[in-house]
């Protein structure tokens, strides 16, 4: 098994690092000591307040990465920027809009839902400002055992506790089994081709 992941993280970054010329940083099973994708993000400044002195409003990426890369330059190109990868088990991304532009109650309740504020284990998540209103960006690191459902249910309790009120959130990816249905319509529309 180790010797696939490693087999399988070198084709990646070959092939990102030869087609692209960027960046690679490996996290998970794909990094020797099995690195954790956020650890990597907060080495880069991923989460530093970069708006209006207290907001995170995206990642702004230097010309220059912080950190040297597992594989490729040290310099980044804006046209193409970073690669990340990974051999991990699926990992859901879900965003929760809360209907305030008041950041502070906002990162309260992001900090209460993340497993390192003391909230659901294997849920990581980020207070993002989307114009006037904020969203709480929910990483479910184990999906199967903690779900949309249970983030939800969470931040919608919380937000109630501070007067604000929350949408339904959205996957910001597709599940795996809209991946392999939408392989399965590619292969079979490639057969029925002449």
């Amino acid at each position: 098994m180790q010797e696939n992941l490693i087999q399988f993280r070198h084709l990646n970054c070959i092939f990102v690092i030869c087609e692209n010329a960027v960046p690679v940083f490996l996290y998970a099973a794909a990094h020797p000591t099995g690195k954790q994708l956020d650890t990597i993000r907060r080495e880069l400044g991923y989460y530093r307040p970069n708006f209006m002195g207290n907001q995170w409003a995206g990642w702004t990426m230097p010309d220059v990465l912080p950190q040297t890369p597992d594989e490729g330059p040290i310099n980044v190109s804006r046209a193409r920027g970073i690669s990340m990868i990974s051999a991990r088990p699926w990992v859901g991304l879900y965003n929760i809009p809360i209907l305030s532009t008041n950041v502070s109650a906002a990162r309260r309740i992001a900090r209460k839902v993340s497993a390192r504020g003391g909230g659901l284990p294997t849920v990581q998540t980020l207070r993002v400002v989307c114009g006037d209103f904020n969203e709480i960006a929910c990483m479910l690191l184990e999906p199967n055992q903690i779900g949309a459902d249970r983030v939800q249910n969470l931040v919608e309790m919380l937000a109630a506790q501070e007067g604000l009120d929350v949408e339904k959130g959205y996957f910001t990816d597709l599940s795996p089994e809209m991946i392999v249905e939408q392989y399965m319509n590619l292969i079979s529309n490639k057969k029925s081709s002449p």
